[in-house]
């Protein structure tokens, strides 16, 4: 079995999990893959020895274990078990490191989804964690070349540039909006004021200004998808979003279609989305795993290795 850290694993490790949902004494992780080992009476299209992906969403009947579905356990009962509803069969010659990523990318999947991305569209990804890289990854597989990744970490942007064939930016190193400018133009205001002609923002990190940016310089019928989980609060006034008809959009997770859509990514020996996988830690070292991810910001995804 194989499970990735997420940021929510880390935020209950640092400070504690309550407001996340991750309690205390849980057994987390939900970023996994594994093998089937033991079958229920009633359980159909599902046998020992399958690789699968589970969707911790629905891994177990109780509501709300999304990040508390087990995946740091050596066994892992997945309750009411379903193909293609919380349990979904890999291709045995799929690697596990590939596999391992599904996860992030089913996130990052589900949120470019939302949009219904059109390949001669522009879109701008906010982010180059696993899940901002996976959006942009997701949008290139679907055919979508007008896609730029922003970030200010010089080794993801690199990911993103050399392994996705991404355009990148630093708003470190660039003005942003004049940069967007350049690259995709400007489409009138509904007051005739020139505003940034990019049909959709995909948000993974959850910076409040971009936000607040997107509300004074999109264009008109932008779309802005929350998909970070940032918690510092955003002030603006309603009156802008409808003036240029401007639509926020929560992304929360990911359905089968997603899931599906990632999974069928990662079986394509040409994505290199999944060399997003930087280091291995066996169960054992668990807590070296946590530290890595915490301090080590030349890592994208650590894996713990919990079964070999």
């Amino acid at each position: 079995m194989r499970d990735g850290i997420c940021g929510s694993d880390l935020h209950a490790y640092n400070i504690g999990g309550d407001e996340i949902g991750i309690f205390k004494g849980a057994a987390i992780g939900h970023e996994f893959v594994g093998e089937v080992v033991e079958v229920g009476s009633k359980v159909e299209k599902i046998n020992v020895g399958d690789h699968v992906f589970i969707n911790p969403s629905v891994a177990k009947s109780k509501p709300g274990m999304l990040a508390m579905a087990g995946g740091l356990s050596q066994f892992d009962l997945i309750q009411n078990a379903k193909l293609n509803f919380n349990v979904f069969e890999l291709d045995k010659d799929l690697s596990w490191d590939r596999a391992a990523v599904i996860e992030p990318y089913s996130v990052g999947i589900h949120g470019k989804n939302l949009i219904d991305p059109k390949p001669t569209k522009n879109y701008v990804v906010l982010g180059a964690g696993p899940v901002g890289l996976g959006a942009a990854s997701g949008l290139r597989e679907q055919g979508c070349k007008n896609v730029v990744i922003v970030d200010v970490a010089k080794n993801r942007l690199s990911f993103a540039k050399d392994e996705l064939h991404i355009d990148t930016l630093n708003p470190n190193e660039v003005d942003l909006a004049k940069e967007l400018e350049k690259r995709f133009g400007t489409a009138p205001g509904l007051l005739g004021d020139p505003r940034l002609n990019i049909d959709a923002f995909i948000d993974c990190v959850g910076l409040p200004q971009y936000m607040n940016d997107f509300i004074d310089k999109a264009k008109m019928d932008s779309k802005f998808v929350v998909v970070a989980l940032g918690a510092s609060e955003v002030s603006f006034k309603p009156q802008f979003l409808a003036m240029n008809e401007l639509s926020l959009v929560g992304s929360a997770i990911y359905n089968a279609d997603d899931i599906l859509e990632a999974i069928n990514n990662v079986e394509n020996p040409s994505n290199n989305f999944p060399e997003i996988v930087s280091v291995h830690y066996p169960i054992e070292k668990v807590t070296d795993a946590f530290e890595r991810a915490n301090n080590d910001k030349n890592v994208i995804k650590v894996i713990i290795d919990v079964n070999d």
